[in-house]
């Protein structure tokens, strides 16, 4: 089956992974951010759910997490995919909806943070290609400035 970009989603695998994750970050193809959401909670702290900058290697992202969630150690189920799609179709297809209803009975707190974080990653999404067609950093234009 082909969709917006010719990528077909798994979705049934996808929701697996959305069940399963302790830790996931998800990737987009117009522009470096990742959303990042860690599942995990303790009497101290609930899930996280932020927008991150890319790493080289997963070991950086393990550097990462222990910085920032060091209570937790290291996760036992650590996930990352790029999204193939838009982040609108990303949305409205409410692909992330089993990790959404995780987050729902961990915290309300994080379930919203969920919605804003996809919000900005909409907004990077629209700034991105609108920077595309300008010609705009790092994007390249065949069009010639006048």
């Amino acid at each position: 089956m082909l969709t917006e970009n010719g990528i077909a989603v798994d979705y049934e695998a996808l929701g697996e992974l959305l069940r399963r994750a302790d830790v996931l970050t998800i990737g987009f193809t117009l522009f470096p951010a990742r959303l990042l959401v860690d599942t995990r909670t303790n009497d101290a702290d609930g899930p996280l759910v932020a927008i991150v900058g890319p790493v080289a290697t997963v070991q950086e992202r393990y550097l990462w997490l222990g910085k920032h969630r060091g209570g937790f150690g290291a996760p036992e189920a650590f996930s990352f995919f790029v999204w193939p799609h838009t982040v609108k179709s990303l949305v409205a297809g409410d692909a992330l909806a089993p990790l959404r209803e995780r987050l729902a009975t961990a915290s309300d707190d994080a379930e919203a943070a969920l919605a804003e974080m996809l919000e900005q990653i909409q907004r990077m999404e629209d700034e991105a290609i609108v920077a595309a067609v300008k010609g705009d950093e790092p994007w390249k234009t065949v069009w010639r400035r006048r």
